[in-house]
């Protein structure tokens, strides 16, 4: 299909080419058997290494089951361990047997000197028939996974004991079994459950005194929420939060979300473990007391100057929660902010905004310096703090049409930015969806549509284009990805990042100060880098 002409309001009629995509479903729990580590001699005898694994015929797998078996027997055979751990304040004691254990963990491996390991933490007492190794940091619950693990190469890891697992993995040099909790950590950390990996993670911190690894993760926990915030925020593991995990979260400077949804979420924290359900305005005086008590030790970490004066009128003060003291000074600052800035130490985190506010959650454009510009599309949208889910990029789901297509058709209003090679960013704003039809391709009608232009070789500020032929906002062609205007003003192929086939006909359904075919990608045909499609919470 040669590119419509300038004048055209034919819709693009020419199949492009689908590529495939690949999903990776989440998951709770992990299973993982690494046949390949049981012993030495069965790596050699099983099969051969390839890429970092091991590759098994089917004959060679005869065997598998039944060693498996034994060594599950073998790890239940108390009389013939001559390894007693035991385990945690229960004393609960573990048999084992050193040949295993020396074979498999590097704290048995590298022990040396006449020492039979270096654990962390451990207290060896030799004897017969057993040695007795004591190691009251770990959960005995754990412990067993992981001397599984060592016997069989099968663990069942779950979110809320990937951290202790990785802990006693770590302490015994079981890399292999790091990893795959990094892994598990890594794949399946969402909205949902990052709150739990969060509290797991600070435990295993205040267990461990604060090591490297576990402070590590609570960061990586923190990290994760601070960016999603807003879902985050909304789960039952958020109501569920410790106090002490609350105020490590809300102590962040990277929280993204303006201060008066920190205090959103952290009233509706202090309802939920008050046991109160009823807005602030019918709560009974017990009801009030119950709340205060909950905020007690937390609010402090709310930077509660930073919130504005009317949220703090109507939603703050009238729960009580706020000393007197504070609430004077909170009306001190909104009349006086500089002055009270100037009598204030740089360090005064009240006075300090969440640095990293992400209107577009998720967005790999808009972000580092780029992230200013997402306050742009907002002015442009019309609400200043509108936060936005991201629904499609192209990276992550495919470039491919029925990609695109299969993320965002039926999905209003959308924000569609687009990347170029060069760094270009540009895109489009429609109050109305992409949707199927049994036709090729029609036109969707819209007099809120516009295109814009954020950063571009020419030197243009950061730019919209009104739609002016209403009739031909955006066109639905399922062979194509999001096309705006008859012109087309912009066209994303389908493997935009393949081709030159992506154009922009700009000024022709769309126009304003500075439009060009050369202002959105410096091009009339371009090649595409990325490209997102958002759409606001709660539509």
């Amino acid at each position: 299909m040669s590119a419509p002409g300038r004048y055209s309001t034919q819709p693009p009629s020419r199949p492009w080419p689908v590529c495939a995509t690949r999903h990776r479903a989440p998951s709770s729990c992990l299973l993982f058997t690494a046949y390949a580590s049981l012993t030495p001699l069965l790596a050699f005898r099983m099969g051969t290494r390839v890429a970092g694994g091991l590759h098994f015929s089917d004959k060679s797998l005869v065997g598998v089951s039944r060693l498996l078996e034994d060594l599950q027997h073998l790890l239940e055979d108390k009389d013939s361990a001559d390894i007693i751990f035991v385990i945690g304040r229960e004393e609960t004691h573990i048999a084992a047997h050193k040949l295993i254990l020396k074979a498999r963990c590097k704290s048995f491996v590298e022990a040396s000197g006449g020492e039979v390991c270096v654990i962390p933490g451990s207290t060896v007492t030799p004897g017969s028939p057993h040695t007795t190794i004591r190691l009251p940091q770990y959960q005995p619950v754990i412990f067993r996974q992981v001397i599984n693990y060592i016997y069989t190469g099968k663990v069942v890891m779950s979110d809320s004991g990937v951290f202790e697992v990785h802990g006693v993995a770590h302490d015994l040099g079981l890399e292999e079994l790091c990893q795959h909790c990094e892994d598990h950590i890594a794949t399946t950390m969402t909205p949902h459950n990052a709150c739990t990996f969060l509290m797991a993670a600070l435990k295993m911190e205040q267990r461990t005194g604060g090591s490297k690894g576990s402070r590590s993760f609570v960061d990586r926990c923190v990290a994760y929420i601070g960016e999603n915030a807003l879902e985050c925020m909304q789960t039952s593991s958020f109501l569920n939060l410790s106090r002490e995990a609350l105020i490590r979260l809300i102590s962040s400077d990277n929280l993204a979300l303006e201060e008066e949804d920190v205090w959103r979420g952290v009233l509706n924290w202090a309802k939920y473990g008050a046991g109160v359900a009823q807005p602030t305005a019918h709560w009974t005086e017990e009801e009030r007391l119950r709340v205060c008590q909950q905020l007690q030790g937390v609010i402090n970490h709310v930077r509660l100057l930073l919130i504005d004066s009317q949220v703090f009128a109507e939603e703050v003060e009238p729960t009580g929660a706020v000393p007197m003291e504070l609430s004077l000074e909170r009306y001190r600052y909104a009349a006086l902010p500089n002055k009270f800035k100037d009598n204030s130490t740089n360090e005064d985190k009240r006075l300090q905004p969440r640095v990293s506010l992400k209107l577009f959650a998720g967005s790999q454009i808009l972000i580092n310096e780029k992230m200013s510009l997402q306050r742009i599309l907002n002015n442009w949208y019309g609400v200043n703090k509108q936060m936005w889910r991201l629904v499609y990029r192209a990276s992550t789901h495919g470039y491919s049409a029925d990609a695109f297509h299969r993320h965002c058709d039926g999905v209003a209003p959308t924000y569609t930015i687009v990347m170029g090679q060069h760094g270009e960013i540009c895109g489009g704003f429609s109050d109305v969806p992409w949707g199927k039809t049994t036709m090729k391709g029609r036109y969707v009608a819209s007099d809120k549509a516009f295109l814009f232009t954020l950063v571009n070789n020419q030197d243009i500020p950061p730019t919209k284009f009104p739609v002016i032929k209403k009739m031909f906002a955006i066109c639905y062609h399922p062979d194509c990805g999001p096309i705006f205007g008859a012109g087309a003003d912009l066209f994303i192929a389908g493997n935009c990042n393949q081709n030159l086939e992506s154009y922009s006909n700009l000024p022709h359904s769309y126009d304003g100060e500075n439009a060009s075919c050369n202002t959105l990608m410096s091009d009339y045909n371009f090649t595409v880098l990325d490209y997102e499609v958002f759409s606001p919470y709660g539509k």
